[in-house]
């Protein structure tokens, strides 16, 4: 489940099934990352997007929910994201 070297984005979605609404296997995946690989850095200004980092080799990805017509912002993105652009977007050192 971790995420791999060659990876750079994980795009989650919401599928309906069974006449439920529920997170597909990409979704499922970011949730496990983020809750029990991954530690918090930083997070925006506006609430809407998260900096994580990997601990297995140190990349920054940024959490997204990336439909805000969707009840909570829709499902979860991961994006990497370079050192420049997280201390523009997320003021730390």
């Amino acid at each position: 489940m971790n995420l791999k070297k060659d990876e750079n984005i994980l795009v989650g979605k919401h599928i309906f099934l069974n006449g439920k609404v529920v997170a597909d296997e990409t979704a499922q995946r970011i949730d496990y990352l983020k809750n029990n690989v991954m530690s918090v850095v930083a997070y925006s200004h506006d609430g809407w997007s998260t900096l994580l980092r990997d601990p297995n080799d140190g990349r920054l990805w940024e959490l997204i929910y990336d439909d805000s017509s969707s009840h909570g912002g829709g499902a979860p993105s991961l994006i990497c994201i370079t050192l420049d652009n997280a201390k523009n977007k997320y003021k730390f050192k």
